[in-house]
């Protein structure tokens, strides 16, 4: 997967919010980068394909993806700052800047927005690392694979360029991990068209 990100993939990604920061509570940076990615994680488990088609980082706190994290750490966002702004009292909370627009949305992709908003409308942050470092979560068996999971858990790295390998979601099922793969080829190919 790549991340040099479409207009496509920027309006995706800043609805995503949108639709989130009507739905789920406040919105800090960390609940914003775990939401995106469990998004992912159910998309790529539930139907074989991906919600946005990103990479995910294996970092200390959970799967990040890399170009939110950095837009959202800025003072105000500028990848996303048609879709979000820091609140004026609370600059650690996000609000979103429009209505929700679905254009970019497939009917499983508005399924799993409320499943998404359902499970996470009472979560905090915190419990959506807890989620995300579960002993079978994905975010464990890649940084595992990687060879990176005890500098990890014992703070020796923050972060790492090491990606999320959503294949590992398919170990017993070899028809959802073909369709997978076959998914990714399809956004590389539709992204060089694009570039």
């Amino acid at each position: 997967m790549q991340n040099h990100l479409t207009q496509q993939q920027i309006q995706k990604l800043g609805n995503t919010l949108i639709y989130l920061a009507g739905n789920v509570g406040e919105l800090s940076k960390t609940k914003i980068l775990k939401l995106l990615f469990l998004l992912e994680e159910s998309s790529v488990k539930r139907f074989g394909y991906p919600f946005f088609g990103l990479s995910f980082q294996i970092w200390k706190l959970g799967p990040v993806l890399k170009e939110v994290y950095i837009d959202l750490s800025e003072d105000a966002p500028n990848l996303l700052k048609d879709f979000i702004e820091k609140d004026p009292f609370d600059s650690k909370i996000y609000k979103a800047k429009g209505e929700f627009n679905d254009d970019q949305f497939s009917d499983n992709d508005i399924y799993l927005l409320e499943k998404i908003k359902d499970f996470a409308r009472h979560k905090t942050a915190k419990d959506l690392i807890n989620h995300t470092h579960e002993e079978n979560s994905l975010w464990r068996k890649s940084a595992i694979k990687n060879g990176i999971l005890q500098e990890l858990e014992s703070a020796e790295v923050n972060s790492t360029e090491h990606v999320i390998d959503f294949s590992l979601l398919f170990e017993n099922d070899e028809v959802l991990k073909e369709r997978y793969f076959e998914s990714l080829e399809n956004l590389e190919f539709i992204h060089h068209l694009k570039g």
